[in-house]
């Protein structure tokens, strides 16, 4: 794979989540994390659930509580429950 250098501005918390993702060692994990944080972002930046409004197209907003997006935070709850704190 090809690195290609990419200029742009990152917040603090930017660029720990860059930072903590590249120390990660080159493995499957590494792969198998990257992936999921790539299907994430996708879906918490347009979530499709199936549910339809009135007017017969699908709900497309995280600001709704359909079924799709309150499964979801009970998978982050879960996640950050079980993840280790950090003193």
């Amino acid at each position: 794979m090809m690195d290609t250098a990419i200029q742009t501005t990152l917040t603090p918390e930017e660029w720990k989540i860059i930072m903590a993702l590249r120390e990660i060692p080159d493995s499957p994990l590494r792969a198998k994390v990257s992936g999921l944080l790539g299907e994430l972002m996708r879906f918490i930046q347009q979530p499709r659930c199936l549910g339809m409004q009135s007017d017969g197209f699908p709900c497309g907003t995280p600001n709704t509580s359909c079924e799709e997006c309150q499964q979801m935070l009970k998978v982050l709850d879960g996640l950050a429950a079980r993840v280790p704190a950090q003193g």
